[in-house]
């Protein structure tokens, strides 16, 4: 759309670093991109819906316009430069988050999600796809080796949003409206952010996986 892009090809040794930072645990969403156990929150910019209607201005302007004409290819070129627009604030904000990740973590557990099954899901599609967690999950699993730590999935079916992390008892009965987990054990009491809670039992659970 209208661009030149300059690429540089540089070799650099390959040697990993030692990586002596904490391990963090990192529960992935929509409401919000990334939860992480040490307190750490990215909020989910979704750079497409903020766009969609632009997006949907340009897709009807280039309908009405003559197909190979002057103004159907000034729309089209507006539109393409819309659409990279659009991925490339998608794509800054998810190197930014992992490679800050990669940076300042030794071991780091995530779940192992099937994106690609939920996002046959029609109310959840866009927003899924919006979010890019696919992109978030491969770009962990490359860039924290690089830096030296050791990347955990946790199994998919794990419940790591209806478990108390202080105590481990677990609410079988937590709908996905409720972003406030209060532990039903009267003994525990534990109240608090509901993706902070599933970001400690993934953390937990990754760290019982890989044990001592």
């Amino acid at each position: 759309a209208d661009w030149w892009f300059v690429s540089i090809t540089v070799e650099m040794p390959d040697a990993v670093p030692e990586n002596h930072c904490p391990s963090v645990g990192i529960d992935v969403g929509l409401n919000r991109l990334a939860t992480l156990s040490d307190g750490r929150r990215y909020e989910n910019q979704r750079p497409l819906r903020h766009l969609l209607k632009k997006l949907r201005r340009l897709n009807k302007e280039l309908a009405r316009r003559t197909r190979d004409g002057k103004n159907w290819h000034k729309t089209r070129s507006k539109l393409g430069r819309l659409h990279y627009r659009i991925a490339c604030l998608r794509a800054d904000l998810l190197h930014k988050l992992t490679t800050e990740v990669a940076k300042t973590s030794g071991l780091v557990a995530v779940e192992d999600l099937h994106v690609k099954g939920l996002v046959q899901n029609r109310c959840l599609s866009r927003s899924l796809s919006d979010a890019a967690l696919g992109k978030l999950l491969d770009l962990l699993e490359s860039k924290v080796p690089r830096a030296g730590g050791i990347l955990v999935k946790v199994g998919r079916f794990y419940p790591s949003s209806q478990l108390c992390h202080c105590c481990g008892s677990r609410r079988a009965d937590l709908t996905l409206d409720e972003r406030t987990y209060v532990c039903a054990n009267p003994d525990c009491g534990y109240v608090g952010d509901r993706d902070e809670n599933a970001s400690h039992n993934i953390i937990q659970e990754a760290l019982r996986l890989v044990g001592p």
